[in-house]
């Protein structure tokens, strides 16, 4: 008898430790007062935040790429303390639930996040079908 899925035993993968979306990202550096403007991109390119402004204000995100699927969860259950709390740096936290900022900005916060880390979220569109039509036997 010739061995087949339901005959071989199956094996089982060891499963990955939980990383936080600080661990994934590169390593942040601060920025200096007497930094150029263009020597200020490049830190920010290589950092493990970016800066976007949240009611008016600049807050250190985790590029939208890091984003774990847990924090997203929350935003679909309505959490988002807990989305935000995931996702900024932990001293931009306090600034955030000082701002309390509305629906409309916490949108476009999220917009702006996922447009700066170069990776929109939101539903993929499908492949389209054939051009040809096929003829049916």
């Amino acid at each position: 008898m010739a061995a087949n899925s339901r005959t071989t035993a199956r094996k089982t993968t060891a499963t990955r430790p939980a990383r936080t979306p600080r661990e994934l990202a590169p390593e942040v550096r601060e920025p200096d007062d007497d930094v150029t403007a263009a020597e200020a991109q490049e830190l920010e390119a290589t950092g493990r935040h970016i800066t976007v402004d949240l009611c008016g204000e600049p807050v250190r995100v985790v590029p939208a790429g890091a984003w774990p699927v847990s924090a997203q969860r929350k935003v679909r259950e309505g959490d988002l303390d807990g989305f935000m709390a995931s996702v900024l740096h932990e001293d931009d936290y306090d600034l955030y639930v000082e701002l309390d900022p509305v629906l409309d900005e916490f949108n476009q916060f999220v917009t702006d996040a996922q447009e700066l880390s170069g990776e929109p979220q939101g539903k993929s569109r499908r492949p389209s079908g054939s051009s040809r039509r096929t003829r049916r036997r």
